[in-house]
């Protein structure tokens, strides 16, 4: 029996040195990629610091011509259609705004209501045509279906600020020493009714002669197992990290960059990390239920109402 319990140890050291060089190897690759997703990052983020740097100054030019639109209202001197018609063809330009720089169809939707609000006040019949070209536009805005950019990026904020709490696989837990003791005889009374299975058998009696020195885990990925502590801190960079990204390509609308970091975090998660832990199984639920989430949402234009309008200013700008 000493014999055979010899032979099971050596093929089992023979087998961890194999599967330590193989970890090392992983490793150093996963490493790499840890620094290419990092300058990748690190892209993004100025890609998205460019992307606000063009929008402040989109921001800058709006709020000129609001300035400038103010002024003219103080030294304004035409009548009272005009001036209705300046505000709505500003109204419908800010909406068209929202729509191309920020896709905010909330935004639009109250500036095309306020431009429809202002015209029903004039009571022209001659703007019939305008009005109910404002009123399809509005239509096909109440249609878009709502996306929650804010809420999925606070979901995504959650799960980052919870990385830390969720136990690894490598992580060793002691057991209760109550649980362990009835653990150890649950199985000594059903070692009377086993069967000739060996590695049952063995996995009694390791629990019977080493109680918690020994314990036996079935996971998929065995390298899991053998991280080191710093190697453990970079499962849990790298999980943050997948996340932070998926928040960046949330903004940026991109659905394609947003899923395959999900996909990534999710990996990660199930790989590393014990899932039967409430906060890690809680996570990669809402993980899954993000990923289903529709970013690429199709925006209407506002070439109805924008064509009405030079039909009924016969092709001319209202306002300078």
């Amino acid at each position: 029996m000493l014999l055979a319990l010899a032979g099971i140890v050596a093929a089992a050291l023979v087998y961890e040195l194999r599967e330590a060089r193989r970890l090392r190897q992983q490793l150093e690759q996963f490493q790499t990629e840890t620094a290419t997703a990092l300058a990748e990052a690190a892209r993004a983020n100025a890609e998205a610091r460019n992307r606000i740097a063009r929008l402040e100054e989109e921001l800058e030019r709006v709020n000129d011509s609001r300035a400038a639109l103010d002024q003219l209202y103080q030294e304004l001197t035409r009548g009272r259609d005009d001036v209705a018609l300046i505000e709505v063809e500003r109204l419908l330009g800010l909406a068209a705004q929202e729509l191309q720089l920020t896709g905010n169809v909330g935004a639009a939707l109250a500036a095309l209501q306020s431009a429809d609000a202002r015209l029903a006040r004039l009571e022209r019949p001659q703007l019939g045509n305008l009005r109910r070209a404002i009123g399809r536009d509005i239509e096909r805005l109440r249609a878009v279906p709502a996306v929650d950019l804010t809420g999925i990026a606070l979901k995504l904020d959650q799960i980052a600020q919870g990385v830390d709490g969720w136990p690894l696989l490598s992580e060793v837990t002691p057991r209760p020493a109550r649980a362990a003791q009835t653990r150890a005889a649950a199985e000594k009374k059903g070692d009377a009714a086993a069967t000739d299975d060996f590695a049952a058998r063995l996995r009694a009696w390791l629990a019977r002669e080493f109680g918690d020195l020994v314990r036996i885990r079935e996971v998929d990925t065995p390298e899991a197992l053998l991280l080191s502590g710093a190697q453990q801190q970079l499962v849990r960079h790298q999980v943050r990290l997948r996340l932070l990204e998926a928040r960046i390509a949330l903004l940026a609308r991109n659905d394609r960059l947003f899923r395959a970091d999900l996909a990534e975090a999710q990996a990660s998660i199930a790989r590393y990390f014990d899932t039967k832990h409430p906060g890690a199984a809680s996570a990669a639920l809402q993980l899954r239920q993000l990923a289903a989430s529709t970013l690429a949402v199709e925006l209407p234009t506002l070439n109805d109402s924008l064509g009405a309008l030079r039909a009924t200013t016969g092709g001319r700008a209202v306002a300078r």
